[in-house]
């Protein structure tokens, strides 16, 4: 059976401090490459529009043949130009260029994205926003967000926050999202069977892509710092497959066929 990877960035390829690829980040995707393996970097990106954030990971080492992020399929979730935006600045100037109006009077949906600098003032903001409207998107359903060696509240812990305070469901555009790991699929022509998922987040990420029946990989190298923070809150079905300490431990694998 041909099999075929999903890779996520950050953590995973590159460190969440230095922003340098991982220990044997750059030798897994060339291996890849050389061997004709089918795989996609799946990223959820909300720093830098694609092109520029896929440009950065290449100047890095990274010949990246396949890559997705939230921005790569944002207008297909997001109808509406009229939005509320939550993130930093970066991520609301590619909003802005991709089209959107940033307007929180007038707005048709709210958009949230990951911010270190996050206050109650914000929280508050959003949840009021969020009893103005039914369209609540979350950019992607990450557990935790890792920077500077802290981990902050992801978007997935922020969003469902939001649910809770104003009884209202949201939709996800980035990992782990059925529509946007269908649209990785899409890229390399595999069924979600056929697909291994590489991550540091094991509740962002690889649970849902076990949902979708992919094998999950969980590297230790970002924001699950060891394997008991997450072993001891899975059930048995949903132990990965694999635990690995960084991208070099997978190579490994991959070249004894046990991956």
């Amino acid at each position: 059976m041909n099999r075929g990877f999903f890779i996520d960035v950050q953590g995973t390829l590159i460190d969440d401090i230095n922003k340098e690829p991982i220990n044997g980040a750059c030798d897994f995707i060339s291996y890849l490459n050389k061997n004709d393996i089918p795989y996609v970097v799946i990223t959820n990106n909300t720093k830098e529009n694609s092109d520029n954030f896929l440009e950065s990971l290449k100047e890095k080492g990274f010949d990246i043949k396949n890559y997705i992020d939230p921005f790569c399929i944002l207008k297909d979730v997001v109808k509406s130009k009229k939005i509320a935006a939550f993130g930093t600045d970066k991520f609301l100037e590619v909003l802005k260029e991709l089209g959107y109006d940033l307007d929180f009077n007038t707005f048709e949906t709210m958009i949230v994205s990951i911010s270190k600098d996050y206050t109650n003032e914000d929280y508050a903001k959003m949840i009021e926003c969020a009893f103005k409207t039914d369209n609540l998107i979350g950019m992607h359903g990450t557990s935790t967000y890792s920077k500077d060696g802290k981990r902050y509240p992801g978007v997935g812990a922020i969003m469902s926050m939001i649910k809770f305070a104003v009884n209202k469901d949201y939709e996800v555009v980035g990992k782990p999202s059925f529509n946007f790991y269908n649209k990785a699929k899409e890229l390399i022509n595999l069924d979600f069977k056929e697909i291994t998922v590489i991550s540091d987040d094991m509740i962002g990420d690889l649970l849902g892509a076990q949902d979708l029946d992919m094998s999950t990989c969980l590297v230790l190298s970002g924001k699950v710092r060891s394997k008991e923070e997450v072993l001891n809150t899975l059930n048995t079905n949903q132990i990965p497959k694999n635990i690995c300490k960084d991208m070099n431990e997978v190579l490994e694998l991959l070249k004894k066929g046990e991956i």
